[in-house]
């Protein structure tokens, strides 16, 4: 529901877009402060490796059926990142990476069972800070989420695949499902007048904020031959398993 939501509100910007490219443009404001003219973004999805033939693996199959769901990479005795085989398919869903503390610094995730990354979440300290997206079939980055305190503050988007940034999201801290959408509807790289949408003002096409769970059930979909047994991807163990409906 949510990714339909943030779709619908995407097909509406672009609609306004359409609308302000025929009426023509009009005198250009100054940039906000952030705003770079025509930023340009590395949209590469590189995966870091988590290579269990390298450090010292564990592996463990938490559901009996003779294939890891889980393994765990150390080097001297001290983790440095784990894969996840979230939905027992036998693809990796979930990569987690530790910094020396043990904190999770980093969390690369793929949602549609392809067998690539469409997530790339970073983290300090263990508290998240920007998540790097793919959010189309291109099978490059579009999306760039920025965290304040665990809180999203702030969005750029390419939304036409040239890697230039035409989109900016502001989040207020009393709304944060109401993010206002500024265009760069003439492409001369910066936002563009009556070109700002309120995602707000038309009933339910505002998606929801980022502070989602890691554990997205729309990337948890147990075979149907199967019991699901859920892997907490930060500990690594199996969650108890709530009573099946009769």
């Amino acid at each position: 529901m949510r990714r339909l939501r943030y779709a619908l509100a995407c097909a509406r910007l672009a609609a306004v877009s359409v609308g302000l490219a025929a009426c023509g443009g009009s005198e250009q404001p100054p940039a906000a402060p952030g705003i770079l003219k025509g930023e340009r973004r590395d949209t590469r999805i590189v995966h870091e490796p988590c290579d269990a033939e390298t450090g010292d693996a564990e592996p463990q199959d938490v559901n009996g059926d003779g294939r890891a769901d889980i393994t765990i990479v150390r080097s001297g005795g001290t983790e440095l990142c784990r894969f996840l085989d979230l939905n027992f398919d036998g693809v990796v869903d979930v990569w987690v990476y530790k910094d020396p503390s043990g904190a999770v610094r980093r969390r690369e995730s793929d949602f549609d069972r392809d067998g690539v990354v469409d997530e790339i979440a970073l983290l300090r300290s263990g508290q998240l800070m920007e998540k790097h997206r793919a959010t189309s079939l291109s099978g490059a980055l579009d999306t760039w989420n920025y965290f304040e305190g665990g809180r999203l503050v702030r969005t750029v988007r390419d939304s036409d695949g040239d890697s230039v940034i035409d989109q900016w999201w502001e989040y207020d801290a009393n709304k944060p499902d109401c993010p206002l959408v500024h265009s760069d509807v003439d492409h001369d790289g910066l936002p563009d007048p009556g070109a700002s949408v309120d995602l707000c003002s038309a009933e339910g096409l505002a998606p929801q904020s980022d502070e989602e769970p890691a554990d997205d059930s729309e990337s948890r979909i147990p075979e149907p031959d199967r019991a699901p047994v859920e892997i907490d991807p930060e500990t690594g163990k199996p969650k108890e398993a709530e009573d099946a409906d009769p």
